[in-house]
């Protein structure tokens, strides 16, 4: 063959010196759009779900839903860009939720909806609350991102006051901040008890006393009158019964009876005390004044942290003396320390292939080379970054560190080909590589859009990196190497190092020759990699007696055959055949994608039904006291949120935060929750391990769910699927749920009359629940206005605490028509009631979860059978049926085995459009799978949890396995043509 002429000839086109220049041009541009970079931890995902709060205390989820929620529903779901109005009604509170298309101004939709809301409050019930707009994420809590400590020598509700009105309103008006609370103080209220007994002998009622109190404290405008001035003013006139300023509640009148005025003294004392917190919050252990500041969902946490930084510094120059605030916790510091990890780990990453790259080369000028055209890549597609908005995030940087391997595998072919032929036909090469891998990528958009978030911009960085090192490749590296060749490189190597070279290219064709005779041998190899276990295999290959069978089959024979394997046929089986199974049993437990968080351990506890936060916070602080003792501790937040939920979040020290002591703390934690008493707990974190100590469990394993446009049609399908459920001896407690299958409706008291006893007795209900209600009286009055502070009124009957469930059955009840005991007239029973009332496009949603004696596919066929039987004989127009406990999972797993099949069959058709050929693909084809196998065994031996990023590893693996070979195939047919050109 003849060698190719080095002596550079005379090209037209754009002169190498100019493409150098332009190319350079454009890289500074690159570092002038830096600072434009939008750096973070993870990745921002835009909000389009608007959720509407509100409350009503003391109402029930039928009435709520009924007067409140449906009209709220109602208005707002004809707003431009709504996709989709779901509603939750709960006993006392609810929510509506929009969801709007791709493309919606969030910005004005919230306008629009506040609007909307701000004229049809006024058409609400009294005492519902005014409703509340939130971005919304379904399961995504907003993340405190920093936390003061406030100190001062002045009372708690002063230092509540001056926080609030001076630092709390500067902090929320800025961008990215999603709320501002202020923990550890305790508001005072005015608390009215009065004793029921005195009431019952005066013939009056709780709610005598309330109304009279609101009266007394009323301040209504009752018109309007011109004032005489030369302006025509008019000013309206006010009814103001007393001066709010004495607060004389003695002397509030009742009402006349018999000829006598009864006042408030009369039947009740005032006094003026500490509310009872409904919530706390701590942060390890000290009760402290505390300013939080929380992050809306899928803001820059890094962003948001510097700029609350810079304000709160601002403000502390105001501060009075008295008052100083410390920073106490700060989460952005962990990002910026995991942000700075990565950045190294990029640059030692890049080191380390420059440094394969000199010692393959052993040449400076070659290894500049390519580092100057990897600067220039990075460089150029920093531009592009800032161009298409993509966030710097720990997935794009993994993205761009694991393009650098490939920007340098193109740089180096093009270097060495075009410093040997002088030509650019490698191009073709590089161009079906890189788009094969671009082409893979290509795939996360058909991806559903919750699971798009993690991987849109590491695909899209990848994909402009790739598209860039095409473009330095056909453009910049020849420029580079007509105005500085290569005087000694890999192409020009001395004789002997050829010679060695030679020698191991025949080494490597022997091994060729030898595999492609013994190709069963990487054929048993690969099927025992795949994961086919051994005792599938056939014990002989062959049933037919030859005279002289080959080698390989004797030898398999024989081994097969031998008393070892058949005695260890199973253990051979798990240890030679298991990369799929192993890959199975790992992964199939958890859940496919997940985000990145700090080490942190999680402690939840709760009480029963009838306790109160105070109580669920004693026991709390017992492990508080317990965790304080432990050093290597950095921080413990605590929230106890209601009577059944508290939580504890804890974070490690640095330096032990990789150590066995986290684990060793898990240990302990769960010994010492066996010991508080109480609580039921549970601990998780650290690892995959969780410890709970509930007795009975609301989770229920399998839910039918049913739809339907009138609730009360619904509620009697439901009781018949119930119904239908409980005769079948397979299926364990069938129940209504909460709205999913891990809660049930709370337990409530319930009162059955006898119909036929209270006819007989004359019972007035009516008079009986209005006797009842002033034993049990607990309400909030209005709120009255000091002249410098709004405070808070509340009236509960003194003998509350003591009529307890007995009582409330045996007492005598004497202010009815008919004095009477509830025990002769009807019962109390415990029942689930409370039931929160869902619906979705339009539609009611009730569930019924069960758990199932049997195997899965058991409980399946009755699903569907019960879910056919009512849609099709029980369920009228209007009304569905369906089970979401079911294909979940295995749908999601299909739909990745389809994208993954959809990858393969792009990347056939680019090698099919390259090399001109429908059979040479198929051998890059057969090279995806083989690759798997490396994920198989390394998500199942080192016990990896399988989430965005094993999938990402298939779509990457499926692109860039196929990169060798098409360099490979391309050259071995350059090869042939060459050889046939020179005969």
């Amino acid at each position: 063959m003849t060698p190719p002429n080095h002596t550079p000839s005379p090209r037209k086109g754009i002169p190498p010196f100019s493409v150098l220049l332009i190319m350079l041009a454009i890289s500074v541009i690159g570092i002038a759009m830096l600072p434009r970079l939008n750096v973070q931890y993870t990745p921002s995902t835009s909000q389009r779900n608007i959720r509407v709060s509100f409350s009503w205390p003391g109402t029930s989820a039928r009435l709520l839903e009924q007067q409140v929620t449906s009209r709220i529903e109602g208005a707002l779901s004809a707003i431009s860009g709504c996709r989709n109005v779901s509603s939750y009604s709960a006993n006392g509170k609810g929510n509506v939720t929009l969801s709007f298309r791709k493309g919606t101004d969030m910005k004005a939709a919230r306008f629009e909806v506040a609007s909307i809301l701000r004229t049809l409050y006024g058409k609400l019930p009294s005492g519902v609350s005014y409703p509340a707009l939130s971005l919304a994420t379904e399961g995504i809590r907003e993340q405190t991102a920093l936390s003061y400590t406030i100190k001062a020598s002045i009372p708690s509700e002063q230092i509540y006051d001056y926080i609030l009105e001076n630092v709390s309103v500067p902090l929320s008006r800025i961008d990215g901040v999603g709320s501002v609370d202020i923990s550890g103080v305790t508001p005072f209220e005015w608390v009215v008890t009065f004793n029921p007994e005195a009431l019952e002998s005066a013939g009056l009622k709780a709610t005598d006393l309330a109304s009279a109190f609101n009266d007394y404290f009323r301040d209504d405008i009752v018109g309007m009158t011109s004032v005489e001035n030369e302006a025509g003013e008019k000013r309206s006139i006010v009814l103001k019964l007393r001066n709010l300023a004495s607060m004389e509640f003695d002397n509030i009148p009742i009402t006349k009876r018999n000829g006598r005025l009864y006042h408030l003294r009369d039947f009740a004392t005032v006094r003026w005390r500490e509310a009872l917190p409904t919530s706390y919050y701590r942060i390890n252990g000290l009760n402290t004044v505390t300013l939080s500041v929380a992050c809306e969902t899928g803001s820059n946490i890094l962003r948001v942290a510097r700029a609350v930084h810079e304000e709160m510094a601002r403000l502390q120059e105001a501060f009075p003396p008295e008052i100083t605030a410390s920073l106490s916790y700060d989460a952005s510091e962990y990002v910026r320390e995991e942000l700075h990890k990565i950045y190294s780990r990029t640059l030692w990453c890049l080191a380390i292939l420059l440094a394969f790259v000199f010692l393959v080369s052993r040449d400076v000028r070659y290894l500049l080379m390519i580092s100057v055209t990897l600067v220039v890549n990075i460089l150029i597609s920093i531009l592009f970054y800032a161009l298409f908005d993509v966030g710097i995030h720990i997935y794009s940087l993994a993205g761009i560190t694991v393009s650098l391997g490939i920007i340098i595998d193109t740089a180096i072919i093009m270097v060495d080909h075009y410093s040997y032929y002088r030509n650019r036909r490698v191009f073709t090469a590089i161009l079906g590589a890189l788009l094969t891998t671009i082409g893979a990528l290509a795939i996360v958009w058909l991806l559903p859009e919750e699971q798009q978030a993690n991987l849109t911009d590491f695909s899209l960085v990848i994909i402009i990196n790739l598209t860039v090192s095409m473009i330095v490749a056909l453009l910049f590296v020849p420029s580079m190497i007509e105005k500085f060749p290569l005087g000694r490189s890999m192409t020009t190597l001395p004789r002997r190092s050829r010679r060695r070279i030679a020698g191991i290219t025949r080494h490597y064709g022997r091994f060729i020759r030898w595999g492609r005779r013994h190709r069963w041998a990487f054929l048993i190899l690969l099927i025992w990699g795949f994961g086919l276990p051994t005792f599938l295999l056939p014990d002989r290959l062959s049933d037919k007696d030859e005279q002289e069978p080959p080698l390989y089959k004797r030898v398999y024979d024989k081994v097969m055959n031998s008393s070892f394997v058949s005695e260890n046929r199973q253990t051979l089986d798990k240890i030679l055949g298991t990369s799929i199974n192993l890959f199975q049993r790992k992964t199939s437990q958890y859940s496919y994608f997940r985000s990145p968080e700090q080490k942190r351990l999680i402690i939840n506890a709760g009480m029963p039904e009838g306790c109160t936060v105070q109580q669920l916070n004693d026991i709390v602080r017992h492990m508080e006291n317990y965790l304080s003792q432990y050093d290597e501790i950095e921080t413990f937040r605590t929230n106890v949120y209601a009577y059944d939920n508290a939580r504890i979040e804890i974070t490690f020290k640095p330096k032990y935060e990789n150590t066995a002591f986290p684990s060793q703390l898990k240990q302990e934690v769960i010994s010492a929750a066996m010991n508080f008493g109480g609580a039921t707990w549970r601990v998780w974190g650290i690892d995959n391990q969780a410890f709970n100590n509930e007795v009975g469990s609301s989770y229920r394993s399998h839910v039918i769910r049913l739809r339907g446009y009138n609730y009360d049609q619904l509620s009697l399908f439901v009781d018949r699927l119930l119904d239908t459920l409980q005769t079948n001896r397979r299926v364990s407690e069938p129940e209504i749920m909460d709205g999913n299958s891990w809660s049930l409706p709370v337990n409530e008291f319930h009162i059955r009359y006898n119909d036929e006893q209270i006819a007989a007795t004359g019972l007035n209900i009516y008079d009986y629940y209005t006797a009842l209600s002033t034993k049990l009286y607990n309400q909030e009055l209005t709120t009255l206005y000091n002249g410098h502070e709004l405070q808070r009124v509340v009236m509960e009957s003194g003998g509350r605490n003591r009529f307890d469930k007995w009582n409330l059955e045996h007492a005598l009840i004497t202010e009815t028509s008919t004095p009477m005991k509830l025990s002769t007239v009807g019962s109390i029973e415990k029942r689930r009631t409370g039931m929160a009332i869902r619906r979705d496009k339009q539609s009611y949603e009730m569930l019924v979860g069960f758990d199932f004696i049997g195997s899965y596919e058991l409980s399946k066929r009755l699903i569907d059978k019960t879910v056919d039987q009512f849609n099709e004989e029980v369920l009228p127009l209007g009304f569905h049926a369906d089970s979401p406990s079911l294909g979940n999972w295995a749908k999601q797993k299909q739909t990745q085995v389809k994208l993954i099949l959809l990858v393969i069959a792009i990347i056939y058709t680019m090698c099919a459009i390259i090399f001109e050929s429908l059979l040479k693909p198929l051998v890059i084809i057969l090279m995806i799978p083989i690759s798997f196998i490396g994920v198989f065994l390394t998500f199942g031996l080192f016990d990896l949890r399988f989430d965005q990023g094993g999938f990402a590893a298939f779509v990457l693996l499926c692109g860039i396995v196929v990169n060798a070979g098409i360099y490979l195939i391309t050259e071995y047919d350059d090869c042939r043509r060459t050889s046939k050109k020179h005969g």
